[in-house]
């Protein structure tokens, strides 16, 4: 069955928010004396699961809830980090780049995202890049009830866009989007190496037409080899206009 909906991961896979993220982190900490700078190197490798247990892991690394009052210390840090990252969403951020040339390109096809973002932050920043006309749907966490991996946010896509897992592609840069996606049972999964994920080449199986594999079906190391790639292996609309290789 040919592709009709592409479903995109946000952070990591279509626009860099990290040094955003930092900032209004070190902020939080900060405003609560707790003075240990994060570095984007480290918040890196702990974010993607979503606000909640953003803050719960930079705790844990920073060690700052060694009083017993974790739970008050991560309602105080969260609270600073909104009130900072509302103010602060577009200092930093942008698209990667070949991300708003590829969403252009994929005209014709259904697109939605699912992100462990809040919705009304990821609105702000897609229409403060230019990118929220591109997109038929958007789910964060609140929306579908659950968060990447599981499922859920997926068939919520897939009834909202009346599309079948047969003919859905999920994009990102982690192992909950590849996860999330191949337990929803859609037509392929493809893992992005540049984002937050550490999602490398050599950790995943690349085998097109081949039998399902623990990893992503293809690893791609820029947004701009995505249509090449699926048009070489993968079933897609006719209407479209752009050349396959």
């Amino acid at each position: 069955m040919p592709v009709s909906l592409f479903i995109f991961d946000l952070d990591g896979t279509l626009i860099d928010t990290l040094t955003d993220i930092t900032n209004s982190l070190n902020y939080a900490f900060a405003r609560r004396g707790l003075k240990n700078a994060l570095t984007e190197k480290l918040v890196r490798g702990i974010v993607g699961e979503g606000i909640g247990r953003l803050i719960e892991k930079a705790i844990a690394r920073e060690g700052a809830a060694g009083d017993g009052n974790g739970q008050k210390l991560a309602e105080d840090l969260t609270r600073d980090f909104l009130a900072h990252y509302r103010r602060h969403l577009l200092d930093h951020t942008q698209t990667y780049p070949g991300v708003p040339e590829t969403l252009k390109g994929l005209k014709g096809f259904k697109k939605a995202i699912i992100t462990n973002k809040r919705v009304p932050l990821t609105m702000k920043i897609l229409e403060g890049l230019d990118l929220a006309r591109e997109f038929d749907l958007v789910v964060g966490p609140e929306t579908a009830g659950e968060r990447k991996p599981s499922p859920e946010p997926v068939f919520y896509v897939l009834r909202q866009l009346k599309a079948k897992p047969e003919e859905a592609v999920v994009i990102g840069d982690s192992r909950f989007d590849i996860e999330a996606g191949r337990r929803a049972g859609v037509k392929c999964t493809v893992a992005v190496t540049y984002g937050y994920g550490n999602m490398q080449a050599g950790s995943y199986e690349n085998k097109p037409g081949g039998p399902p594999v623990k990893g992503a079906d293809y690893v791609i190391d820029s947004i701009e080899k995505l249509l090449p790639t699926l048009y070489k292996y993968e079933p897609m609309l006719e209407r479209r206009t752009a050349p396959r290789d």
